[in-house]
C-alpha cells in the first residue's frame, strides 16, 4: 500500500517533489523528505479551494489522503519555509495555561492551598 504525494516546494507550483506515503508516514516525515539539508523550520500546508491550513507534524498522511477520497486531486500540498502557525499557537496556548496555573495556585507547606489569594476555608 503505497501512495505518492506531490508536494510543491514554491508558490508558483513549478518546483515539486513526489513523496512516497505509507500507512506509517507522518507529516514530519514528509517535511524532512522535502526540505533541504540544514534548512530551518518548515511545515506542510494543504490548499483546497483557496483555503490553506497547516498540517500538524504528528498527522498520519496516508489516512489523511484517504479521507479526501476522490477529491484528493483538488487538494495541493505546499512546503512552507517557515514555522507552522498551528505548532506555534499550540505551544503558546500550553505555555499560557502553565503560566496561569503557576500564578494562581500557591502551595505553602503545612497550610491549606490558596488560589488567587483566597484559601479553601474562606471559599466554603
Amino acid at each position: 500500500m503505497l501512495m505518492i504525494l506531490t508536494v510543491f516546494l514554491s508558490n508558483n507550483e513549478q518546483i515539486l517533489t513526489e513523496v512516497p506515503i505509507t500507512p506509517e508516514t507522518t507529516c514530519r516525515d514528509v517535511v524532512e523528505f522535502c526540505k533541504e539539508p540544514g534548512e530551518g523550520s518548515c511545515h506542510l500546508a494543504e490548499v483546497w479551494r483557496g483555503n490553506e491550513r497547516p498540517i500538524p507534524f504528528d498527522h498520519m498522511m496516508y489516512e489523511h489522503l484517504q479521507k479526501w477520497g476522490p477529491r484528493k486531486e483538488e487538494v495541493k500540498f505546499f512546503l512552507r519555509h517557515e514555522d507552522s502557525p498551528a505548532e506555534n499557537s499550540e505551544q503558546g496556548v500550553r505555555q499560557t495555561q502553565e503560566q496561569r496555573t503557576q500564578r494562581n495556585v500557591i502551595n505553602v507547606p503545612g497550610e491549606k492551598r490558596t488560589e488567587n489569594g483566597v484559601s479553601d476555608s474562606e471559599l466554603n
